[in-house]
C-alpha cells in the first residue's frame, strides 16, 4: 500500500463529503487506504461515511479528544508507505498533487514530512511556510497587533512571502492542512496528543527536524484549502486550548531549539534544490 490517507473531522459532514469525492476521483496512479476519524461528531458524519463510502476505515470518538490525538490515532491505524495527512477543509483536484508528493518523497529518502503548495478556492496562494516561531512571532500573530505590523519585515520574513514559492526547498514547518509523513519515522515524528487545537504540525516538524530529518515544501503538488483568510485573530477560537497548545510549544519545543542552537546542534536548512 502506498498511501494512507488520514482525516479528523468534527460536525463537518458536507465538508468531509466533499473530500472524500474528490479523493476518489483525483487519485489514479497510487494505492491509498482512507482513515476517517469522527471526534465527538453529532451531525450525521458517522452515518454518511458508513452509508456512502464503506471502505473507508473510521474511528468514532464519543469526545474530541483533539485535533492531536486524533492525528496520532490515525498514524498508529495506517498501513500505508506513507500517511497523507488532510483537513477536512481541504479539496483535491485531479492534477496528481498525490503522486508528486509519494514521487517526491520516494526520491529525498531523507524528507521525513513534505507539504504541496495550498491555494484558495480562487486559486490565490496561502502563506503556508513558516520559520518556527519565537514568543513575540505568536504574540503578533494571534492578536490585534497583526494588522499594525503586516508591512514589517519581521512579520514577512515569518510570513515567508518574499521567497519564491515556485522551488522545492526545505522549511521549519507548514500549516498541517496536507502533510505527507514517511510511516518508518513515525517514531521520530510521532504525533503529541496534548496539542488538542493548533500547533500540533509545529510540533511535528520540530520533532522530524530535531532528529535531522528535512521537511519540504513541494510546489508542484496544488492542493485547496478552503480557508478563507489568515487566521490573525485565532486566540479567539478554543481560547484555552489554544493557549495551553501555545506554552506546550514554546516549553517542549522553543526552548529546546534555542538549546540546540546555543551549542550548534540544530541542523541548518538548505535554501532549495
Amino acid at each position: 500500500m502506498d498511501l494512507t490517507i488520514g482525516i479528523s473531522t468534527w460536525n463537518q459532514k458536507a465538508l468531509l463529503e466533499q473530500l472524500l469525492d474528490s479523493i476518489y476521483g483525483s487519485i489514479k496512479e497510487v494505492t491509498f487506504e482512507i482513515v476517517v476519524v469522527a471526534n465527538g461528531s453529532k451531525d450525521g458524519t458517522v452515518e454518511m461515511v458508513r452509508e456512502r463510502y464503506p471502505d473507508v476505515a473510521l474511528t468514532v470518538f464519543e469526545e474530541n479528544i483533539g485535533i492531536g490525538g486524533a492525528r496520532k490515532h490515525i498514524l498508529s491505524q495506517g498501513t500505508g508507505r506513507y500517511i497523507l495527512s488532510l483537513d477536512v477543509d481541504t479539496t483535491l483536484y485531479p492534477n496528481g498533487a498525490v503522486e508528486t508528493l509519494v514521487a517526491t518523497m520516494d526520491n529525498h529518502p531523507n524528507a521525513a514530512i513534505a507539504g504541496p503548495k495550498l491555494v484558495y478556492k480562487d486559486g490565490s496562494l496561502q502563506l503556508s511556510c513558516r520559520p518556527f516561531p519565537s514568543p513575540l512571532n505568536i504574540l503578533i500573530e494571534g492578536t490585534f497587533l497583526r494588522k499594525y505590523f503586516s508591512n514589517s519585515r519581521f512579520v514577512k520574513d515569518y510570513t515567508m512571502e518574499d521567497w519564491d514559492h515556485s522551488q522545492l526547498r526545505e522549511v521549519d514547518w507548514m500549516y498541517g492542512a496536507a502533510l505527507i509523513i514517511r510511516r518508518s519515522l513515525l517514531d521520530a515524528v510521532v504525533y503529541d496528543p496534548n496539542f488538542r487545537h493548533k500547533y500540533e504540525d509545529v510540533d511535528h516538524c520540530f520533532q522530524a527536524r530535531k532528529a535531522g530529518y528535512k521537511v519540504l515544501y513541494v510546489p508542484e503538488a496544488v492542493i485547496c484549502h478552503h480557508l478563507e483568510v489568515e487566521n490573525n485573530f485565532s486566540f479567539s477560537k478554543s481560547l484555552l486550548d489554544h493557549m495551553h497548545s501555545m506554552a506546550r510549544y514554546l516549553t517542549k519545543d522553543y526552548l529546546k531549539m534555542i538549546a540546540m542552537k546555543a551549542i550548534r546542534k540544530w541542523p541548518e536548512n538548505k535554501e532549495s534544490y
